[in-house]
């Protein structure tokens, strides 16, 4: 069990890039890992994959991949 882990460090400009501050890209990044972490589930297939979903989520963010929009809030729908 000597399997070799690899540390990916990001920058914030990097971040900052993909999106307007590093919360959103996080808060992204995990809706991203949680689909894929779904999809797998129900593919069966959540235990062969060879690196971790919010690695995925991060690389798919990170090379414009991802189309996010935001939604209003009930408060904001019901002031309307």
């Amino acid at each position: 069990m000597n399997a070799t882990k690899t540390t990916q460090y990001i920058s914030q400009e990097r971040m900052r890039d993909v999106a307007d501050n590093i919360y959103e890209a996080v808060m992204v990044t995990a809706m991203e890992a949680r689909r894929i972490n779904l999809h797998n589930k129900m593919l069966g297939t959540q235990d062969d994959r060879a690196e971790k979903v919010t690695t995925q989520a991060l690389d798919r963010l990170l090379g414009d991949e991802l189309n996010y929009d935001y939604q209003p809030a009930e408060d904001d729908e019901a002031a309307e």
